[in-house]
């Protein structure tokens, strides 16, 4: 192995629990707040802030499933693979 991949260090594990959890919580928190939507009436003035934020908690638990179960999956199993090839030669 040469300097430089001992210094990226092993790759991320598979299937974190903690990410899998922040991103449960944070979709879990926006779909309750897109259903409160229906039955809370919200003042006119603070409709678009709320529904920035729903947008932006909504995105976060999105992001965490898609790196979790999207193509950054199949990059790190590249990624790992490249690694291994290297260190063999």
């Amino acid at each position: 192995m040469t300097d430089e991949t001992k210094m990226l260090g092993p790759p991320p594990a598979e299937g974190n629990r903690f990410r899998a959890a922040v991103g449960i919580a944070a979709l879990s928190a926006g779909l309750l707040g897109l259903i409160l939507l229906f039955f809370v009436e919200i003042p006119q003035r603070n409709e678009n802030a709320l529904l920035l934020a729903l947008g932006i908690v909504l995105g976060w638990g999105g992001s965490v499933v898609q790196s979790e179960y999207g193509a950054s999956t199949t990059g790190r199993k590249a990624a790992d693979l490249a690694l291994r090839k290297a260190g063999e030669q």
